[in-house]
């Protein structure tokens, strides 16, 4: 049922998000838009095929599209934000996190169950890469958007905690339903932030 809800929710607004500033933001901020979108609707696709496949060469083919899509996600959700730094800055910033989202993808994607404690790493730190550009971007975005932002990385961050806990019954639930919350956080941010 999460999952249905995240898909559902994830296309439905993302194709809304873009539509309904077709008209109003200039090429280049619409593209960042739709970028964050098809990343964020396509993470959330992966998660459902993946967690509700059956048969086991499927479920491991699938598993490392779902592993993979998240850091395509995470540097998706990055996009639209990072537009808003002046010229190079913003070349600079996005080719770093795209670089490292490309280094996620491969990893997970050639080497599923390999290397997890840095997969994971690599997860929690392309999150929290945007730290040090806040000064940059605080005078740049809306003063409505750090909040959403903020909230965001936390709920994703504690969720890393609740995923980890295997012990704790429906952890998995729990994990993708604070997906779910830190995903309509961004939303929230990214879509105050290009009205």
């Amino acid at each position: 049922m999460v999952h249905l809800l995240g898909v559902t929710a994830g296309w439905s607004g993302g194709v809304w998000l873009v539509l309904s500033r077709s008209n109003s933001l200039k090429t280049s901020s619409l593209v960042a838009v739709a970028i964050y979108a098809i990343a964020m609707a396509g993470m959330l696709t992966a998660s459902a095929a993946y967690n509700l496949s059956f048969g086991r060469k499927l479920k491991e083919r699938l598993r490392r599209l779902d592993h993979a899509c998240i850091y395509a996600a995470i540097a998706g959700t990055y996009t639209p934000l990072l537009t808003r730094l002046p010229g190079e800055t913003a070349t600079v910033a996005l080719i770093v996190v795209w670089a490292i989202a490309t280094a996620g993808i491969l990893l997970k994607l050639l080497w599923p169950r390999r290397y997890e404690r840095l997969g994971l790493a690599l997860y929690v730190g392309l999150g929290w890469i945007g730290l040090p550009m806040i000064p940059a971007l605080s005078g740049r975005l809306l003063a409505d958007t750090g909040p959403w932002i903020a909230a965001g990385a936390l709920t994703y961050t504690l969720g890393v905690g609740v995923y980890l806990a295997h012990r704790v019954r429906y952890h998995n639930v729990l994990w993708h339903l604070m997906v779910l919350v830190a995903a309509s956080f961004h939303y929230v941010a990214i879509g105050n932030e290009f009205p």
